[in-house]
């Protein structure tokens, strides 16, 4: 993303041995209060989202699993974000498949929303385009009018949830001049990689 995909990495070895027994605990306690609050477990004195950050970090170059963007720094902070609701799908709290490294943005603006059309980055067989294209006169990430009906509603939907168009597209038109100037630079050191990537990027940049 926006949304750009990218391949999950291996369990964690503490996930492996701990994710069933960690997560039928949270859901427990949460029957017993439903007013009760998240907290990570703790394994030998430091708390599990600690310990899976840089893992989940790596797996997007540090950039965020969902609006893409980096890094991931002041006034924004690096969070987990729980693709199912921990609060809704206590079970999946610390299930590997469902931890995401998130700016604070992008997981505030879910705020526990969760629809099962939601796309997913990691998904096998997703693609970008498939779902969406882009507007490079303004930096709107768009609905690929293209796509099958049910992969617009997906897309919409995703679009909606997390916000991909609340702050980002004035962002993207900075990210994209930025690049124009420095074509030099990894790819990998800029923000919204999909927006600055595509094929209909070209050097003609007469709306810049």
């Amino acid at each position: 993303m926006s949304m750009r995909a990218f391949k999950r990495g291996t369990t964690p070895g503490i996930l492996e041995t701990n994710w069933e027994t960690w997560g039928q605990a949270w859901e427990e306690r949460k029957n017993h209060n439903p007013a009760a609050c998240f907290h990570w477990h703790q394994h030998e004195n430091t708390p599990v989202n600690q310990l899976l950050l840089p893992p989940l970090k790596e797996q997007t170059q540090a950039h965020c699993s969902f609006c893409d963007i980096f890094p991931v720094s002041p006034p924004g902070q690096e969070t987990i974000e729980h693709f199912k609701p921990k609060q809704t799908f206590p079970r999946f709290a610390y299930k590997w498949d469902n931890l995401y490294y998130c700016c604070s943005f992008c997981q505030g603006k879910k705020l526990e929303k969760f629809d099962g059309n939601l796309l997913s980055p990691d998904t096998i067989n997703y693609e970008f385009d498939r779902y969406f294209r882009w507007d490079f006169t303004n930096g709107y990430l768009l609905v690929n009018e293209q796509a099958s009906l049910e992969d617009k509603k997906r897309a919409s939907i995703t679009i909606e949830i997390y916000g991909l168009n609340e702050g980002h597209p004035f962002l993207r038109m900075r990210e994209l001049r930025r690049r124009v100037k420095d074509q030099q630079d990894s790819l990998d050191n800029f923000a919204y990689r999909n927006f600055l990537s595509t094929d209909d990027l070209t050097s003609d940049m007469t709306f810049l």
